[in-house]
């Protein structure tokens, strides 16, 4: 009922302001976690099957690189899972608006001899430094780089510079294969570990907690000036995508991997 009755105001705020627009392409500029799932795309095909208007095109990037491209006019949606780099990127763009979407979570993953005596995600990182073990970092300004840096710092460790801190600058997918490679330890995201785990030699370690929750923030950049945008937002944070949503859930993973809010 609470999505219900925010689609109603979104409706009345965000359409009531928008004029028309002659390019009915819409770049969504989304987070790798939720590309390389396949999550997004599974969203997007919903919503041209149903009959959304426009022709939709997503880029995977980092968070940084993504909230760039919407500051630079290169995004007309932006998709992230860092609130407090969000948070900066809208007191610049004021005309942005967003929206909570969903949420998943991170978790460590490892080689399947991986274990530790505290198995809680501090508790794990303390582990991996104490024994100098291999832990593949994203280092590319990513949602997932930063809730990395902060589990680091709540442990009072800092790994960089160390010979078993291994940085890719690249994204989720990527990533984890470097770490199945390396026979090392990784923050994943864990859409994309699902997505990727049959490939991957890797196994999920370490404990769920709140400080592992991992939500997520749709955002129109410009709604004034993007009308196509504006209405692939609202379908999406409507009952309706909220059902292509969940749908793509029991599609790619069998379950509700990206809960909504």
């Amino acid at each position: 009922m609470r999505r219900t009755v925010a689609v109603l105001v979104v409706s009345g705020t965000l359409l009531a302001a928008c004029t028309p627009s002659a390019d009915d392409r819409v770049i969504v500029a989304a987070g790798t976690t939720v590309v390389d799932s396949g999550l997004i795309d599974a969203i997007v095909d919903e919503y041209i099957a149903t009959g959304g208007d426009g022709s939709i095109s997503v880029i995977g990037l980092s968070t940084q690189q993504v909230l760039a491209y919407g500051g630079a006019g290169n995004a007309d949606v932006t998709i992230t899972h860092d609130r407090a780099a969000l948070d900066t990127f809208l007191e610049a763009n004021t005309d942005s608006i967003a929206f909570p979407l969903f949420s998943s979570r991170f978790v460590l993953v490892g080689p399947p001899d991986t274990s530790f005596s505290d198995m809680s995600a501090p508790g794990v990182l303390r582990g991996v430094a104490a024994q100098g073990l291999p832990f593949v970092s994203r280092d590319d300004g990513s949602g997932t780089y930063t809730r990395e840096r902060a589990l680091w710092a709540s442990i009072g460790v800092d790994p960089r510079g160390a010979d078993w801190y291994i940085r890719t600058g690249t994204g989720m997918g990527a990533t984890l294969q470097v770490a199945s490679a390396r026979a090392a330890v990784t923050l994943a995201e864990i859409g994309v570990f699902l997505t990727a785990r049959d490939q991957l030699d890797l196994k999920e370690i370490g404990e769920e907690g709140d400080t592992l929750e991992n939500p997520y923030d749709v955002a129109v950049v410009a709604p004034d000036d993007a009308p196509l945008a504006v209405t692939f937002v609202t379908w999406l944070i409507s009952d309706a995508g909220g059902a292509a949503i969940e749908s793509a859930n029991d599609s790619i993973f069998g379950s509700q991997v990206y809960r909504l809010p």
